[in-house]
């Protein structure tokens, strides 16, 4: 993707080791899900115990605005539901249990910190929780599709 230089990038915010990725791969590029998730295999692999993840989304929430700032608090994976879960595939337990839960897949504290976060930024008026819906693109969804993501509980979908 234009943009995205596929690149780590090491270094420190305030004391602390970071590393993070400018651009990644995509499934819709023709990617499979073993290649698309190796960063985060690697991330695991360096010791990283956080992972704050960014993008654009289309929202479905009629009370979102464009411009809006999302955090997640739960999500709808319709690559999971048709069978394409990342997960497939050989266990390698080093990176978790064969079934892991997903029903508290989102860090409270840390949905706690970003809250506080945009409070002391004065950003609280256009941020937002929500459910997000991820979907393989690289089109967007129909109309129709939009309607039945709403209806799933999906407060935005990319």
């Amino acid at each position: 993707v234009a943009g995205h230089a596929g690149r780590l990038l090491f270094g420190e915010l305030q004391g602390q080791a970071c590393v993070c990725m400018q651009g990644r791969f995509h499934g819709y590029e023709g990617h499979a899900a073993s290649t698309v998730t190796f960063p985060i295999r690697v991330f695991f692999l360096l010791g990283v115990e956080n992972l704050i993840v960014t993008n654009a989304a289309g929202g479905l929430n009629p009370h979102f605005q464009v411009g809006d700032i999302m955090f997640i608090r739960d999500h709808i994976s319709l690559f999971g539901v048709a069978g394409h879960n990342p997960l497939r595939g050989p266990n390698d337990e080093r990176f978790g249990a064969r079934f892991p839960c997903m029903s508290d897949a989102y860090d409270q504290e840390l949905l706690g910190l970003a809250r506080e976060s945009a409070q002391e930024l004065g950003l609280q008026s256009f941020t937002r929780e929500g459910v997000y819906c991820l979907l393989p693109g690289p089109c967007y969804e129909t109309i129709a599709e939009c309607r039945l993501l709403q209806a799933l509980g999906a407060d935005a979908v990319g």
